[in-house]
C-alpha cells in the first residue's frame, strides 16, 4: 500500500482529474485506487472544497448498494432528523469504531480471523482490559462515573428544556 495520498480535481463537468496520474479517472478507477489501499483526496477545481466525503457516498450508492444496508434504516432516519448533538455523537461513534476496525485489521493474525466473530469479540474484551492488570474498577470509581453520567444526563434535559422554550 502506497501512502502517498491521490489528489483529485473535479472539474465543472463533472470529470476527475487525478493530480498523481495526469490523466482523468472515473468513479470506477477511484473506487479500484481505494480498493487497492490508496487514499484519495478529492476537491473542487474551482471553490477547492472538499468533496471526497461526497464522493465517496457516492461510489457506494451508485456501485455499491448492498453496502448501504450496513446502515439500519432507522439509523438513517436518525441522521437525517439528527441535530447538533445527535450528528456529533454519531460522528464521535463512527470515527472510534474506524479506530477499532484498523486496529484489528492491523493486529489479526490473518483474513480468516477477521470473519469470525468470537475473534472480534476476543480484540473487543481485550481492550477494556486496565493496563495495571487489575480486573474490575474499584466500587469508587464505578460510583464516580455514575455521578458523572446523572450530571450529563441533567446537563442534556437543561439543553432540550432550553430547546423547547426558544421555539
Amino acid at each position: 500500500m502506497s501512502e502517498e495520498v491521490v489528489q483529485i480535481k473535479r472539474y465543472p463537468n463533472r470529470r476527475f482529474y487525478s493530480r498523481n496520474d495526469s490523466k482523468y479517472v472515473s468513479l470506477q478507477d477511484i473506487e479500484k485506487l481505494i480498493r487497492e489501499g490508496r487514499t484519495i483526496e478529492i476537491s473542487d477545481s474551482q471553490s477547492g472544497e472538499s468533496l471526497t466525503r461526497s464522493v465517496l457516498a457516492q461510489i457506494i450508492l451508485d456501485r455499491q448498494p448492498e453496502n448501504i444496508s450496513l446502515f439500519p434504516v432507522d439509523m438513517l432516519h436518525s441522521i437525517v432528523r439528527s441535530n447538533e448533538m445527535v450528528t456529533d455523537f454519531l460522528r464521535d461513534y463512527f470515527q472510534h469504531s474506524l479506530t477499532y476496525l484498523d486496529y484489528l485489521q492491523r493486529h489479526t493474525a490473518s483474513a480468516k480471523d477477521l470473519v469470525n466473530p468470537m475473534h472480534w469479540a476476543k480484540a473487543w474484551m481485550d481492550g477494556f482490559k486496565p493496563a495495571n492488570g487489575s480486573p474490575k474498577k474499584s466500587l469508587d470509581e464505578k460510583a464516580q462515573l455514575a455521578q458523572r453520567i446523572e450530571e450529563l444526563e441533567d446537563r442534556i434535559k437543561q439543553l432540550e428544556s432550553r430547546e423547547n422554550l426558544d421555539i
